[in-house]
Formats: C-alpha cells, structure tokens, sequence
C-alpha cells in the first residue's frame, strides 16, 4: 500500500512537474526553489484531542507559469519525540503537489495562496502500553493555506510566513482524520525569468 502511494504521487509529480517545465522554458517562465522550517501541531488522537507538536522542514519546488499562476511539488517531514510523556516518537513526512495563485505584488511583497495534494507516511515508536499509531502507515494528505514572500533580491526571497490547514486522513478508530495546523518560514531562490 505505502509504495504504491508513493508511486502515485511520485508519477504524479514527475508529470506535473515535467508539463510545468517545458511551459516555463518556453514562456520564459520563473522556477523558485525553497527550504523552510516546519511548526505543526497536531491532533493524533480524535477522542480527547491528544494534540502535540511537530517540528521539522520542507523542501520544495515551484513552476510559474505567469507571475501569478504556478505549480508546487513539495516534501516535507516534521518529528516529535516523547509524544505527551509517552516516549513514544513520531515521524510524518508528506508528499504533496499542486497549484499557487500569487497576487499581483509590488516589487518586494507577494502574498501567495495554494491547495497541494498527495499523501504521507507517518512512521514511530510508542512506549510499551500507549495507544496511538504504532508502527507506520500512509494515508492521504492535503495542506490549504498562504502566506507572504519578501524578496531580498532579484534572486533571493524569504518566506516570512506561511500558514496552512494540513489535513491527514491516517486510521484513529473514530473518523480517520486529523485537522493540524502547519505554520511555516524559509528562504527561497529564484530561476530564470524575471519577477
């Protein structure tokens, strides 16, 4: 099951982003490469919320085919260790791609908003006798936010923040759903084009 997601989103992906490249390299186009760090607290367990937080970093790629119109293929992976004094640990990393609309923006502001789609993998260890997700397991995921870019340079930009509704749809024996908050910020640099 975990490798077949993975293929799809993977196969996915790659179309995407091969579609997307040749429309930029022949429009001209403007490809951005970013890093950020990742905030997410989350509510693993249904029941009696069970909430924690995730800290981890994301890595991704945007194709723009205009300067308000782009495609993003983003991996990310956030970490928690002793899950609400459990011992436990938990890794969640995400595969996600999808469309970015920015806004008409002045020479050093843009604020973005974006929907990507795909899936994620949770993988940890619990403590002896705790409840949760043991092992791993893969489930759809979705992030649904925006944020704002400042650009340093012609080249060089920082995402000063990011905020996202980060949904997983991981088994938790009630609804299998999570509704998470990801906050993020990073730096980004810029190819081709100008913007």
């Amino acid at each position: 099951m975990r490798k077949l997601l993975l293929m799809k989103t993977l196969t996915v992906s790659l179309l995407l982003f091969g579609f997307a490249a040749v429309t930029t390299s022949q429009s001209g186009g403007l490809v951005d490469v970013g890093v950020d760090y990742n905030y997410v607290r989350t509510n693993g367990a249904a029941r009696d919320c069970g909430c924690f937080a995730l800290n981890g970093g994301s890595g991704w790629v945007a194709f723009n085919f205009s300067h308000s119109v782009g495609v993003v293929g983003e991996i990310a992976s956030q970490h928690a260790s002793n899950i609400s004094g459990s011992g436990g640990d938990l890794t969640l990393t995400s595969y996600l791609v999808g469309p970015r609309y920015t806004w008409a923006h002045t020479r050093h502001f843009a604020p973005f908003a974006q929907v990507l789609l795909g899936g994620a993998h949770a993988s940890g260890g619990l403590a002896p006798g705790s409840s949760g997700l043991p092992g791993s397991a893969d489930a759809f995921a979705m992030t649904a936010g925006g944020g704002l870019d400042i650009s340093l340079t012609r080249r060089i930009a920082l995402r000063a923040l990011e905020a996202d509704y980060y949904l997983t749809r991981f088994d938790n024996g009630v609804n299998d759903h999570q509704n998470n908050l990801r906050i993020a910020a990073g730096v980004i640099v810029r190819f081709g084009g100008s913007k």
